[in-house]
């Protein structure tokens, strides 16, 4: 049992060495993992936790090409299952999404990261099977409330 012990703590130990290696200074200030800063395209995004968040914008959906694939909290995406990408919620996050057009409304469980193309306009991508539910799998995108 002491072996087993001794093992987590030199593994916990080696693990905090490397993370006070990093060049970024700004890991010291991360609240969690889900709320740790990443870059993508050369923009910086800071997850946070906001119980009160609202938004209004515009959803896509992706399906296909990443089916089968690790999310960002490390679960396979399923294009069938209810689930969406977002660039600043935390890992994860339930949230209710409606479209506007329609009136109809979801609540998809936030395990990824995204959307990163046409970020200006767009605020969630949802997987396959929500675009269908809220009817706006054919024509691609949507404007939705979050």
């Amino acid at each position: 049992m002491n072996a087993i012990k001794s093992r987590c703590v030199r593994f916990m130990l080696v693990g905090l060495l490397l993370a006070s290696c990093s060049g970024e200074q700004e890991h010291r200030y991360w609240h969690s993992g889900s709320e740790r800063p990443y870059k993508i395209k050369g923009v910086r995004y800071y997850p946070q936790t906001n119980y009160q968040y609202s938004a209004v914008g515009y959803s896509s959906w992706y399906g296909y090409d990443c089916h089968g694939k690790p999310t960002a909290t490390g679960r396979i995406f399923n294009k069938n299952k209810l689930t969406a990408a977002h660039r600043t919620l935390p890992l994860p996050s339930i949230v209710i999404v409606e479209n506007l057009s329609n009136g109809r409304k979801v609540k998809l469980l936030v395990n990824d990261r995204g959307p990163f193309a046409c970020t200006d306009k767009r605020i969630i991508d949802v997987s396959q099977r929500a675009a269908e539910l809220l009817g706006f799998r054919k024509k691609g995108h949507t404007k939705v409330h979050l």
